[in-house]
């Protein structure tokens, strides 16, 4: 690996992969983008951050959506996404960073400096930090779970190649309900240190 590095995070719904992604992120003192990428394609872009966050991992529908073969149009969604991937590409050639979804082990996959994490959970202990985080009843998790997972399943494999959640298009994927989220943040900086050797 070069001397800087890239951690890339794909998350279930309720997994707890945005909480691991900023413990990583603390323990190597890098940054966790999230909020900069909006103001990215909001300076890039001259679309609005709060509705570049709206269109964020967002799928496009061609239905309602068409591009033309030359690329004479494209989706709101499509626009936004282009921009982040932008970003992330930008970001990947000189700085250590940690970045959740947005296709990110897809576009940076031949960036030497890229660990690709995937992190799932029990579907019961899913609805119980998604009932606790969001105050839902059992029926009103699921489906929120349901509902979140199908948008980052169509999102991503519209943009990817790999398909969300196979193991073959991460370096690791972990079962954060297993271990916990503070020994699954453990278990993957054993994993990280190993692979920076």
């Amino acid at each position: 690996m070069g001397d800087h590095i890239i951690l890339s995070v794909g998350r279930e719904f309720g997994s707890g992969g945005h909480e691991i992604a900023e413990r990583l992120a603390k323990h190597y003192n890098i940054p966790l983008y999230d909020k900069e990428i909006f103001e990215h394609v909001q300076e890039k872009g001259s679309i609005n951050a709060e509705v570049a966050k709206h269109f964020d991992e967002k799928p496009v529908n061609p239905i309602f959506y068409p591009t033309m073969l030359d690329g004479s149009y494209l989706s709101l969604e499509q626009t936004v996404t282009n921009y982040i991937f932008d970003f992330i590409r930008s970001k990947g050639e000189s700085e250590s960073f940690v970045i959740v979804g947005r296709c990110a082990e897809y576009i940076l996959h031949d960036n030497p400096n890229l660990i690709s994490i995937f992190i799932l959970a029990d579907e019961e202990a899913k609805v119980k930090r998604v009932m606790e985080k969001y105050n839902l009843d059992r029926k009103a998790a699921l489906n929120r779970m349901k509902k979140e997972d199908k948008i980052r399943k169509t999102y991503h494999n519209f943009y990817a190649d790999g398909k969300w959640g196979d193991s073959r298009s991460y370096d690791i994927c972990i079962n954060s309900s297993t271990l916990g989220i503070e020994r699954t943040v453990e278990a993957l900086i054993d994993y990280i240190d190993l692979k920076k050797i």
